[in-house]
């Protein structure tokens, strides 16, 4: 089934969210199996892109019928042009990437809304549909002192 993902940041440098579609099996799933799924359909992703040749990472900062000189115009503006994707060829790790992304919903780091109900515990079963919108929102803890 295909599921909307929002991912709500909260960086002032980047889009503010960032949607996409992914396929997800059709059953129940618990908070814990949805975030393994996610998080592991994501590092492969990464990695598959990692394994792409050297002359592709070029141009992949290009959208569909953006010209190099767009990519460029649209990195002058916050002031980085990059070439899409690190030259650093390590992959990310499945099991790993599993671990902390639990570790941060346990720890409160990372919120998790489905079809605008939070989920807050680990064996919680989400009633995910065709089309159902789950997003998930990275909370940042300020610290400081006052003056």
């Amino acid at each position: 089934m295909q599921i909307r993902i929002n991912v709500r940041g909260a960086s002032r440098k980047k889009a503010s969210i960032i949607q996409k579609t992914a396929e997800y099996p059709d059953k129940k799933m618990t908070v814990e199996e949805f975030l393994a799924w996610t998080v592991r359909q994501n590092v492969r992703e990464y990695n598959e892109r990692k394994d792409r040749g050297t002359i592709l990472r070029l141009f992949s900062g290009a959208q569909e019928g953006e010209t190099v000189e767009d990519v460029l115009k649209s990195g002058i503006q916050p002031g980085k042009v990059t070439y899409g994707d690190s030259m650093d060829d390590r992959k990310a790790d499945e099991e790993k990437a599993v671990e902390n992304a639990l570790q941060c919903f346990d720890d409160g780091i990372v919120a998790l809304f489905a079809d605008g109900v939070r989920y807050r515990k680990r064996k919680e079963l989400i009633p995910l549909k065709e089309q159902s919108e789950v997003t998930f929102v990275r909370l940042t803890f300020l610290a400081g002192r006052m003056w």
